[in-house]
Parts: C-alpha cells; sequence; structure tokens
C-alpha cells in the first residue's frame, strides 16, 4: 500500500481530541496523529455519520471528516483488512448465539456496580448484550428493568443515548447506535414490550419536529419471517437420508433445529432491519433503518457465522462419537473436515447472497436519492404535493420487495447446499465414525472372553486330573 495522508479531528480514547491531525496509511497500519493502529490489531470497523470508528487490541480510534475524506479513509482500511473476515471473527466469540447486531457504540454509566466508559463494540444478541473492547468484555444478560431515550445536550457528541438500568448497580447509556440498533436493543432488552404510559409510548425514539408531515413508510408486504423459515428448515431435513442419520446416531429432530438455527442466524440482519422499518413512524427513518450498505455487509459476516456454526455443529457430533467409543479405532482427527474444505465450503454459502447483492447494486443509490428527495420535502411548503418523491417512494419500496423475495430464495438455496453438504460429506464420515469404532469388540469384553477361556481350560485340566 502507498502511504497516503490526510488532515482529520482524532479522537484516540484516553488521549482526547487532536485537531487536523495527521492520518496516514501504510503497509503495517495506520497513524492517527500520535497512535499507530496495525492492521493486524484492527477488529472492528464501523462508518457513522460524519465519523469512522477504528477498533484495535491496543485501543479505539475515532475520526471525523467530511464524506470524501472519509470514503478515502475506508478505502484504505477495506484494502488492508478484511472486513468481512474481521465481523466473522467477532460473532464468533459468541458461540451459537443469534445475533442481532454488532455496532461500535460509546457506553458509561456502571454495570453490576463496576464503572464502565469508553468505545465499544456491542454485540447485541438473543441472550445478553455484549460490549468488548481491546482490553476487557462487559456483559448484561436480558431483562433488564428499564429502557428509555436521552436526549442528547446540544453539540453533545453521539447524539441521543439509550438508557439500559436494573437495580441500583446498573445503568449504561449508549451512543452512536443506529435506529435499527436502538428499536432491536429497546424491544429485545425486556421480556415484554415496553407498555403505553399515559396514551403514549415510553419509548419516544427519534421524535423531533418536522417542517412538513413525515411521509407515511407504506412498506410493502414482506414474504420472508420465521414461519417462512421454518417451512424451509423442515423441507431440508426431510431431504436428509434417514439411513445415513441413523447409522450416524443422529438425535431425533436433529436437522429441523439445526436449519432453523442457521436461517436465523443468517438471516438475523434483514429481519432485524425489516422490524426497525415496519415500526418507524415515517418513511425517512425506514429508509434509514434498510440501510443497503450495512445490510449487505452485515449479511455477509452473517452467513459466514453460519457456516462456522455448521461446522462446529458437525465437531460435536464427532466429540459426541468419540465418547462412546469402545477403545481403539483411528484418531479424531482423521475425521475433521480440512482447512481448505471449510473455504470451499464458505464460498458455496456465501455465493447465493454475492449473486443477490449483485442483482441489487442500484439500492443504495435508490436509497440515497429518495432520502434527498425527503430532505427537500421536508424544508417545503407543508402539505405540498410532490410528484417526484412519490415517484423514487414507489421505487424504492418496489426495489425492497424484490430484495426480500431475493433473500428467500437466497436462503432456499444457501439451506439446499448445507443439506447437500451433510448428505454427502459430514453424515458419511461420521457414519464412519461409528463403524471404525464397530469393528471390533470393546476393550472389556475381549478382557472378559480371555477370562472366560482361561476358567475353562482350567477346568478342563482338572477334570482330566481327576479322572
Amino acid at each position: 500500500m502507498m502511504e497516503e495522508s490526510l488532515k482529520l479531528d482524532v479522537l484516540v480514547e484516553g488521549r482526547g481530541v487532536q485537531r487536523g491531525a495527521e492520518v496516514a496509511a501504510g503497509v503495517d497500519g495506520l497513524t492517527c496523529g500520535d497512535v499507530f493502529l496495525r492492521w493486524s490489531d484492527v477488529f472492528f470497523v464501523s462508518r457513522r455519520a460524519g465519523m469512522v470508528m477504528l477498533f484495535g487490541a491496543s485501543g479505539a480510534a475515532v475520526i471525523k471528516g467530511n464524506g470524501e475524506d472519509l470514503d478515502r479513509l475506508e478505502s484504505w482500511v477495506s484494502d488492508a483488512v478484511n472486513l468481512t473476515e474481521v465481523r466473522r471473527r467477532l460473532v464468533r466469540q459468541l458461540g451459537h448465539e443469534v445475533v442481532l447486531f454488532t455496532a461500535a457504540c460509546a457506553a458509561r454509566g456502571s454495570l453490576d456496580g463496576r464503572r464502565i466508559n469508553g468505545l465499544y463494540v456491542a454485540a447485541a444478541t438473543r441472550r445478553a448484550l455484549y460490549l468488548i473492547s481491546g482490553r476487557e468484555q462487559w456483559s448484561m444478560v436480558w431483562p433488564v428493568e428499564r429502557v428509555k431515550r436521552e436526549l442528547a445536550r446540544p453539540e453533545e457528541p453521539g447524539g441521543d443515548a439509550l438508557v439500559l438500568a436494573r437495580g441500583d448497580e446498573t445503568r449504561v447509556s449508549l451512543r452512536y447506535l443506529l435506529p435499527e440498533e436502538v428499536i432491536a436493543l429497546a424491544t429485545t432488552a425486556r421480556k415484554e414490550r415496553p407498555g403505553p404510559a399515559e396514551g403514549r409510548p415510553e419509548l419516544e425514539l427519534f421524535s423531533r419536529g418536522e417542517v412538513s408531515t413525515p411521509q407515511a413508510a407504506e412498506l410493502p408486504e414482506f414474504s420472508l419471517a420465521a414461519g417462512s423459515l421454518q417451512a424451509v428448515a423442515d423441507r431440508a431435513a426431510a431431504n436428509v437420508p434417514g439411513e445415513l442419520q441413523t447409522r450416524a446416531l443422529m438425535p431425533t429432530g436433529f436437522f429441523e433445529l439445526h436449519f432453523l438455527e442457521l436461517g436465523e442466524i443468517a438471516l438475523g440482519p434483514l429481519l432485524l432491519r425489516k422490524s426497525a422499518a415496519g415500526g418507524a413512524d415515517s418513511l425517512e427513518r425506514a429508509v434509514i433503518s434498510m440501510d443497503a450498505v450495512g445490510l449487505r455487509e452485515d449479511t455477509r459476516a452473517a452467513v459466514a457465522n453460519a457456516t462456522d456454526r455448521t461446522l462446529s455443529v458437525y465437531d460435536e457430533q464427532v466429540d459426541r462419537l468419540s465418547a462412546m467409543k469402545a477403545g481403539g479405532g483411528r484418531s479424531d482427527k482423521d475425521f475433521r473436515i480440512e482447512s481448505t474444505e471449510r473455504e470451499r465450503l464458505a464460498e458455496r454459502m456465501q455465493a447465493p447472497f454475492e449473486r443477490l447483492w449483485a442483482r441489487f447494486e442500484g439500492l443504495e443509490e435508490q436509497q440515497e436519492k429518495l432520502l434527498g428527495r425527503l430532505e427537500e420535502h421536508e424544508a417545503g411548503s407543508p402539505g405540498e404535493e410532490d410528484a417526484d418523491l412519490q415517484e423514487a417512494a414507489e421505487e424504492w419500496r418496489a426495489t425492497l420487495g424484490r430484495l426480500d423475495g431475493g433473500y428467500e430464495a437466497a436462503w432456499r438455496e444457501l439451506v439446499e447446499e448445507i443439506e447437500k453438504t451433510w448428505s454427502t460429506l459430514l453424515l458419511p464420515r461420521l457414519a464412519r465414525v461409528t463403524e471404525v469404532e464397530s469393528s471390533g469388540p470393546p476393550e472389556w469384553v475381549k478382557l472378559a472372553g480371555i477370562g472366560i477361556a482361561t476358567l475353562i481350560v482350567a477346568a478342563l485340566v482338572i477334570t482330566w486330573l481327576i479322572v
């Protein structure tokens, strides 16, 4: 990489803000003022409005600038760091939990009586919120008792905060989150959705005064939901050869649950954004929730996580069968999936979604066009008709409907690939584990046989002597 540099404002955690600091990209890393972040240490990158947030093993940095400069900075990072692999490594830490989203944030407050303050990567799952930095990791297990929005003071960085509280010792405020992330946390953090208070929702998310009445979202009917995931999972499970399942000693109902879990992992980002967009009170907020770039990158990371989960489930089954060993046999390593096979499987599982996004490269442009029209409309006279706005909105809605259908088709293709992998590669190997172990009697049977044979010989000798 040729060394390039920009003059930007940099906030390095623990060192304060450096105005007009030199930000330079080199072969080994990024210089941010008087701090150097190695590319190999970077474990998360996030683009927010007017800033790029970088997280490394030694600390985090927030770099602010105009759109053109941040575009250049992002290109340096994407050239040097495999962003999909970075997200993949991050979610891998969470095991098989269903990850709703990963995001950069600033967190402040107390958690179980311990003070927390700094920049973190927030990973929200159905079980908990994890806050991860290069130095430490915190977790807040659901449910919490109180969820509310806290308005930012003028010029306060990070915008409004989402506050999560439980008891007297846990109260954490989170800033820099996007609308769909805030909604996901607000609806997941409690066992029950917040109830209305005095005729108004407890969470008045994004309530701002507009010049004109916000355009209604009027989203298309979405086809992809939990029910369709279940149907596809059931059909795929029915196609897995029963004879192979029996030989591999697979538990009853294993594949129905396995395929459904993979669907929740792989399609979590889309389901999250659709839920946020469906709950948005204006078209603008629905468009922001369905952010095309974030959806594409999160989907890539989620599908990679689904690949890892498939192989980790296989490894668990190898361990299960190995624990039933009677003795002898080949090494467990003989049945593990090699790295080259893992890479090929990962490519095949990503392929349906890569083809899908190749068809919808114009969605980001449509999104930006519609947001621009909405901004112009809101600056105009209230109630004024805007034919161009309506046309842009209908074009975006139609594309969104086709994208939803495309996701369902890609999911079906992905499940077919997983089913084929289990049927032709993984299950036959598991069956061979049981065959290898059944090739001879257990050690205790061998010893018992020797003992019985010895007794019989001894009895014959004694009988001969007596006779």
